[in-house]
């Protein structure tokens, strides 16, 4: 019994001590080359640009107005982010989130909210305001848009914005 426990333990101390030990790689410490105009031409294509607008609507006793749109143009997309606040001015609270807004290109193509970043959604208490973003990705192709509100079947409110 002695020795089958010596057996273990001396098999995984040599077991651990090989596995542990490894052969050190020397490291190339030679300087990396960068092409610096593709870095900037990289930087450029991605620094988002801010638009500031006050574009209100109202649907379902809702004051709903898009305050800003920001653009991040990548090699074949543009993400839209829009901000919006939307105040409850009835006496009873309402639900609303970005999945209640879809955008028709100019092309007449459709497109739904970003699942994949963070959009808003909550229910509104009468006499607040919610303030989140909504997420898009359109092709860069794009200039032309209408934000269209429609929680169910009928639309009930529409922006026209300009992609710059």
């Amino acid at each position: 019994m002695k020795k089958g426990i010596f057996y273990a333990i001396s098999f995984c101390t040599i077991f651990t001590v090989v596995a542990c030990g490894g052969v050190r790689e020397e490291i190339n410490r030679t300087p990396l080359k960068t092409d610096q105009a593709g870095i900037n031409e990289v930087k450029a294509e991605e620094k988002p640009k801010t638009q500031d607008v006050e574009l209100t609507k109202t649907a379902r006793k809702i004051e709903m107005t898009v305050s800003q749109i920001k653009q991040t143009i990548t090699k074949k997309n543009t993400e839209i982010e829009l901000k919006l606040e939307l105040t409850n001015n009835s006496t009873q609270e309402q639900g609303v989130g970005a999945n209640d807004f879809r955008i028709e290109a100019d092309d007449g193509s459709e497109y739904r909210i970003d699942g994949t970043k963070i959009n808003f959604g909550d229910v509104v208490a009468p006499k607040h305001t919610l303030k989140g973003s909504a997420y898009f990705t359109l092709p860069s192709t794009i200039k032309q848009v209408n934000l269209i509100y429609q929680p169910e079947n009928k639309m009930e409110a529409a922006w026209k914005l300009d992609i710059k």
